[in-house]
């Protein structure tokens, strides 16, 4: 099975953030050698999941096949392309092959291209 994203839509790898506050929060009790309870443990994994999903930069998997043309032009972005888009926009899917969670966008939330100078 494959996530084939539809009109005008852009499907992106969100970039992960390793180090937000309630994964280090996390790791020091794994270095202590502390013990949670498991409701303290749950707690820190929400968190970190809020942290991942106001995420707003990742990585261009897929284009829909409309993607920009309502605006006139060629795609500005291509597959590949590391992007800045919306905060909280989107929706989440699940890639049933790796379990992987993606986004879909409107093509309308992308809002720059990251690139190396």
């Amino acid at each position: 099975m494959t996530i084939d994203v539809i009109l005008h839509r852009v499907l992106v790898q969100r970039d992960k953030q390793e180090d937000t506050p309630a994964v280090k929060t996390k790791k020091e009790m794994e270095r202590l050698g502390l013990q949670a309870p498991q409701s303290v443990l749950d707690e820190i994994e929400k968190q970190a999941l809020r942290e991942n999903a106001s995420m707003d930069k990742g990585t261009v998997v897929a284009l829909g096949s409309t993607a920009f043309k309502d605006y006139g032009i060629e795609s500005p972005i291509k597959v590949g392309d590391h992007i800045a888009f919306a905060r909280f926009g989107g929706k989440e899917v699940v890639d049933p092959d790796t379990q992987e969670t993606l986004l879909v966008l409107n093509d309308e939330d992308c809002v720059c291209i990251l690139r190396h100078a």
